[in-house]
């Protein structure tokens, strides 16, 4: 049987074959890659069946890089299927989801809570736990001591007695709003040797830090008429910008007015018992509520609320007293 040796006319063949696809372009490195494969002595382990170990080393190698280049083309012009396709698919093209990013809490009252004049700066996650709080009590008609002692009884669980001890202490002292100012300074036990930071203190700083908070807060919640302040005004930072209150009392009418600068669309709720006056707006300015009838000695809470805000009602109590 005659063997499978490859002729000249043959290698003629390949050569005009790789010529006659050859790119203009690749002229100048073909030359380099051919010098270099012919004094390498390179080749494959496995020969083709259609060279023999004497034909020229060049045309094979250039022989493979062609059909390597038209294999690559054939694919990315038609590539293969899986067995479960019946057609071809850009996975490229899908769209990825959106990544969505995890949903932080809103604290809208940050800055104000902030602007609290306390003895030493505090976590805000403690502050918006005792605002919390404190919005909750300033609702209710307990004694101011009570009410220190239940805004911040949820951080110090199975320590009341200590927390009235030191809610005395704390209410001997001014409130340092300077909304009163009661005759006698806080213990010098209590802020001799506060830390300068909240975390360092001792549990027992932290419980009258925590009172001072708490009493700081439902200040500036609790709005005070009498005859001899028959008016006041409430300056209260939010994250749609700043709320500004107007209350008056009229004695003759015993009427109380209320006049807010909203900075955005809201509305306010102004209610005792079964007397009730609501307005709202739809974007930014002045409203006003009042009630008729008020008498000495009793608290009306007044809601604030903005239209898409991720909060609930900013609730102040208007305390007349004589």
């Amino acid at each position: 049987m005659p063997s499978a040796a490859v002729s000249h006319s043959d290698v003629d063949r390949v050569n005009d074959l790789q010529f006659s696809i050859l790119d203009p372009l690749d002229s100048e490195d073909d030359a380099v890659r051919l010098a270099y494969l012919a004094e390498s002595g390179y080749f494959p382990v496995q020969e083709p069946l259609f060279f023999e170990s004497g034909d020229n080393p060049a045309v094979k190698d250039r022989f493979h890089l062609l059909l390597k280049r038209r294999l690559r083309s054939e694919i990315e012009r038609n590539p293969p299927l899986f067995p479960w396709e019946t057609e071809g698919y850009d996975y490229d093209s899908e769209a990825l989801p959106a990544v969505v990013a995890p949903r932080v809490p809103s604290q809208p009252w940050a800055d104000q809570l902030r602007a609290l004049s306390l003895p030493v700066p505090m976590p805000e996650t403690v502050l918006a736990q005792i605002f919390a709080q404190c919005q909750a009590v300033v609702q209710t008609s307990l004694q101011e001591g009570a009410k220190l002692v239940r805004a911040v009884e949820s951080l110090f669980p199975g320590h009341d007695v200590a927390l009235n001890q030191l809610a005395g202490l704390v209410l001997a002292s001014p409130v340092r709003s300077g909304t009163s100012a009661p005759a006698r300074p806080l213990s010098a036990n209590l802020s001799a040797n506060f830390p300068s930071h909240y975390e360092q203190a001792t549990p027992a700083q932290q419980m009258a830090l925590s009172l001072i908070a708490a009493r700081e807060v439902i200040e500036s919640l609790t709005i005070r008429l009498s005859p001899h302040s028959p008016q006041a005004e409430r300056r209260w930072i939010t994250a749609s910008g700043n709320l500004l209150l107007n209350v008056t009392w009229d004695a003759a009418h015993q009427q109380i007015r209320v006049q807010g600068q909203l900075p955005c669309e809201g509305s306010m709720v102004f209610q005792h018992e079964g007397m009730r006056s609501q307005t709202h707006r739809l974007d930014a300015g002045q409203l006003s509520v009042e009630l008729f009838n008020v008498e000495l000695n009793q608290s009306y809470l007044l809601e604030v609320q903005f239209e898409g805000a991720d909060q609930a009602a900013l609730v102040f109590a208007i305390a007349l007293a004589d």
